[in-house]
């Protein structure tokens, strides 16, 4: 069953009289359970389509229909509710609150969640404990490693049990050590819980983990293949 159906997919950016391709009719499906990697060089279109299927921005042609639906149904206060709810976001950039402990950072998905507070202790400890980190709890970013605060953004990307990660360059500030030690984080997590993973990388020794490669130029796809 598909979660995300894409078809011609195009985005357009203007300024004054200048426009920029960024999109330029992308086409593809994605299983729900998939683990896709999605490589490129930097222009070619990657963090923009990611952006676009997190419905961080819209696109200027094309379809989009998440969960069988197009995405243009939605208005955008359900689109909000998705995006908190069924799509856990993991950035190169941790984007962790510095003076927050690494509780209070997994907590703040559910403030806008409808998830009862006197739920909320278990789900971050929960979380946490997925990505091996419950000995960090009350340490802020400023006391963690790099692998460490990933960890972490990883937690609060698993906090509301969403049904898909969107990881934009997840290991792109670690060291091999670390990089090595998220992506099998993510792939164990694919593994075991049956999430929906895509995955931005620029190294083909973290792709190698996926099951499903797509590779873009130009805005377009490229090459799209099961490995």
């Amino acid at each position: 069953m598909n979660l995300i159906e894409v078809k011609n997919l195009e985005k357009i950016y203007e300024n004054g009289e200048n426009k920029t391709v960024a999109l330029g009719g992308v086409s593809f499906s994605v299983e729900k359970g998939e683990f896709i990697a999605i490589m490129g060089p930097s222009g070619s279109g990657k963090s923009t389509l990611l952006h676009l299927l997190g419905f961080l921005d819209r696109q200027t042609a094309g379809t989009y229909k998440f969960d069988e639906k197009q995405i243009d149904e939605y208005s955008e206060d359900e689109l909000a509710k998705i995006r908190n709810k069924k799509i856990g976001f993991v950035f190169q950039a941790f984007n962790l609150l510095a003076r927050a402990s690494v509780y209070e950072n997994v907590k703040l998905p559910l403030f806008y969640s409808d998830i009862p507070e006197e739920e909320w202790d278990a789900k971050i400890k929960s979380a946490v404990e997925a990505v091996g980190m419950s000995n960090r709890l009350t340490h802020e970013p400023g006391e963690l490693s790099g692998g460490e605060k990933q960890r972490a953004a990883i937690a609060r990307s698993l906090v509301l049990a969403p049904e898909m990660i969107l990881a934009d360059e997840p290991t792109g500030n670690l060291d091999s050590k670390n990089s090595e030690a998220i992506i099998k984080l993510l792939d164990e997590l694919n593994r075991k819980t049956g999430r929906t993973i895509i995955l931005i990388t620029h190294e083909e020794s973290i792709a190698k983990y996926a099951q499903r490669f797509i590779r873009m130029m130009d805005g377009k796809i490229e090459n799209d293949k099961k490995i």
